[in-house]
C-alpha cells in the first residue's frame, strides 16, 4: 500500500490501548442504531448509524475506511468487516473533524494509519490550560452557564441534560468536569488524531484501487473539510457542507461567517461530482450531482427570500414566521426553517 501527494506530512501513529477503548465505546453507546452496510458500486460500500453515513472501499489488501462516526458503531464495523471481508483496516481517512463523525477510530488503531487535512491537528489541539469558560467564543459558548455553582468548569451534574457522547467527547482527560480549555476546543476527544496529512491533494493506492482526498477549501462549516473520491468506482463522499434531502442544521453555524466560501465550495463540489455516477453523503441517501445541485438551489431560494424580506423593512422575527419555502417541505428537517432564516439573515447582514 502506498500514499502520494503534494506536502504530506508523517507524525508518530499512536496505538491506543484497549481499556480505553472499551470505556469510550461504552460512553458513546446508542439505544438501538439502526445500522446498515450496502454496496454502491465497484467494492465501495456505505455504512450507516442512524442519521449517519460513512463509505469504505474493500481491496485485497486491506479497507479504506472514511469515517468512523462514533466509538460504538467503529467496534462494531470492524466486527462486520472481519467477518465479510477478512482483511484488515489500512487506513481511516477522515472528512474533517467534528466529533459526531470522526469519533472512533482508536478501534482500527492495531492496523490502520489515520489520514486528515492539516488544519485538522489544529481543532485537535486544547487551547492553554488558563482558558476560562467565560472565554469560550462560538458554538459552545452558551455551555458556560451550565456551571451553576461558578468553580470555572462544568461538572457532570451541572450537565446532566447533556447526552454522554458529547460530555465524554468534551472531557479531555476524563476527569468528570469540563474545564474552559476543553469546552473552547469542543467534543472531539475521542477522534483519533491523523498521523497522515495533507495540504492540496492526497492519492491513496491500496491492492490496485485509488482512493484521494481534497481540500474542500476554508468555508463556514470547518476548515479542514476533505472531499474523497473513488474514482475506480466512480463514487464521491461529502459531508456536512453538503447534505442530500435535510436542511442546513439550525442556525448554519452563522457565527463562522464564511457563507460564499461556502457557497463556493458547494458549487465547486458540484461541478466536479458531474464525472461521478455516485454521490454518498454524511447525512441523508446516496445520490448523484443533481442531489447537490437541489442543496444549491435551497440556499439560493433561502437567500433570495431574506433578502426580498430585508428589502421589505420586516424584522427578523416577522421573516422567521412568515418565509416558506414548499418546494423543500418534505425535506428533513424542515421545522428547522426558522433557524435557517436566522443564520441567512445574519450571514447578510453581518
Amino acid at each position: 500500500m502506498e500514499a502520494s501527494m503534494s506536502n504530506i506530512n508523517r507524525i508518530p501513529l499512536v496505538i491506543a490501548v484497549i481499556a480505553p477503548l472499551v470505556l469510550a465505546a461504552s460512553a458513546l453507546a446508542q439505544d438501538g442504531p439502526v445500522r446498515t452496510i450496502t454496496e454502491i458500486a465497484d467494492g465501495v460500500y456505505r455504512a450507516t448509524n442512524n442519521n449517519h453515513g460513512t463509505v469504505f472501499m474493500v481491496t485485497d489488501e486491506g479497507v479504506v475506511l472514511a469515517d468512523p462516526i462514533n466509538p460504538d458503531f467503529a467496534i462494531w464495523l470492524k466486527g462486520e468487516l472481519d467477518s465479510r471481508f477478512g482483511v484488515p483496516v489500512r487506513y481511516v481517512v477522515y472528512s474533517h473533524h467534528h466529533w459526531d463523525h470522526a469519533s472512533g477510530g482508536a478501534a482500527f488503531a492495531d492496523t490502520a494509519q489515520f489520514v486528515g487535512h492539516a488544519n485538522m491537528l489544529h481543532h485537535l489541539a486544547l487551547p492553554p490550560e488558563s482558558t476560562q469558560l467565560t472565554d469560550v467564543e462560538g458554538q459552545y459558548a452558551p455551555l458556560a452557564a451550565l456551571d451553576t455553582d461558578a468553580d470555572g468548569v462544568i461538572s457532570r451534574a451541572e450537565a446532566s441534560d447533556m447526552d454522554a457522547p458529547r460530555f465524554a467527547g468534551l472531557d479531555a482527560n476524563g476527569d468528570g468536569a469540563i474545564s474552559g480549555a476543553e469546552l473552547m476546543r469542543g467534543p472531539v476527544s475521542l477522534v483519533h488524531p491523523p498521523n497522515i496529512t495533507y495540504t492540496d491533494q492526497l492519492d491513496i493506492s491500496l491492492g490496485g484501487k485509488r482512493l484521494r482526498l481534497n481540500l474542500v477549501g476554508e468555508m463556514n462549516h470547518s476548515l479542514d473539510s476533505s472531499r474523497i473520491t473513488f474514482p475506480d468506482a466512480s463514487v464521491m463522499f461529502v459531508v456536512d457542507y453538503i447534505t442530500f434531502q435535510r436542511l442546513p442544521y439550525m442556525e448554519m453555524d452563522f457565527e463562522l461567517g464564511m457563507y460564499e466560501e461556502w457557497m463556493a465550495a458547494i458549487r465547486d463540489t458540484e461541478e466536479i461530482a458531474r464525472n461521478f455516477d455516485h454521490v454518498a453523503a454524511g447525512h441523508g441517501p446516496v445520490g448523484t450531482v443533481d442531489d447537490i445541485t437541489d442543496w444549491r438551489l435551497y440556499f439560493e431560494a433561502l437567500e433570495a427570500a431574506v433578502a426580498a424580506a430585508i428589502d421589505a423593512g420586516q424584522s427578523l422575527e416577522e421573516m422567521q414566521q412568515s418565509i416558506e419555502i414548499p418546494d423543500y417541505s418534505h425535506w428533513n428537517g424542515y421545522n428547522w426553517l426558522d433557524m435557517n432564516v436566522l443564520g441567512m439573515y445574519h450571514f447578510l447582514t453581518d
